[in-house]
């Protein structure tokens, strides 16, 4: 579930967010960094995932 895979990556790295979608990206969190994780539930629709990568990429 993906609460549970959220906790996991709390866990393992501090910078975690949990967000629904694109609309909940705050981009300041990328400032610095160089790599990004994404991690998705199952039950996750695949556009989902691509519209939160799609607006990562644009905003580097």
């Amino acid at each position: 579930n993906t609460k549970q895979l959220f906790s996991i990556s709390q866990d393992n790295c501090k910078d975690s967010y949990h967000i629904e979608d694109e609309k909940d990206l705050d981009f300041s969190w990328f400032k610095g960094k160089q790599f990004c994780g994404i991690s998705a539930g199952a039950s996750t629709p695949d556009w989902i995932i691509q519209n939160v990568v799609d607006a990562i990429e644009k905003n580097q």
